[in-house]
């Protein structure tokens, strides 16, 4: 069966969430095999989206440029809020040097949105999955929320009992 790169993603991301947990057996099989069928297709969406090296020190010195630039708690470490430094007495000097360095980095920047919208228009193309499929009654009634249901669908894996 066909299905698109994007919901193959989708479908690998929600099985990942599934596979700390308990189930039966064919619960687990099934999840299990899937992961194992769409293996190789992940790891080369991963690789396709993967920022190169320029890019990744980019990143590195713009982390390290705010962690030094953030607001501190009572042990000298940066404050962090929703995964985020938190910036109020030092923005004006952060974005003095977060400009210098965008400024430095301006044409790998542009590369990497480049890549990242071609990666996008990619994720609309459809790749041949073949999934193990399973009984709607052997689904676990407990844990699964609705984005796991709907990516199990849309990869056509579910057998309905008429």
């Amino acid at each position: 069966m066909n299905i698109k790169k994007r919901d193959l993603l989708k479908l690998h991301n929600a099985i990942t969430l599934l596979e700390n947990k308990q189930y039966s057996v064919k619960f687990s099989y099934f999840i299990a095999k899937n992961k194992v069928t769409m293996r190789n297709e992940i790891t080369a969406l991963e690789q396709t989206n993967k920022a190169d090296e320029e890019f990744q020190e980019y990143e590195n010195k713009r982390i390290r440029l705010a962690r030094q630039h953030a607001d501190k708690d009572d042990d000298g470490s940066p404050k962090v809020q929703d995964s985020n430094f938190v910036l109020t007495t030092n923005m004006e000097l952060f974005q003095k040097e977060f400009g210098e360095l965008k400024e430095k980095y301006k044409d790998v920047i542009i590369k990497r949105e480049k890549q990242l919208t071609e990666f996008e228009q990619f994720l609309e193309g459809d790749v041949e999955f073949e999934g193990m499929k399973i009984n709607f009654k052997d689904i676990p009634q407990q844990n699964i929320e609705p984005v796991m249901m709907e990516c199990l669908i849309l990869a056509d894996l579910i057998i309905e009992e008429k």
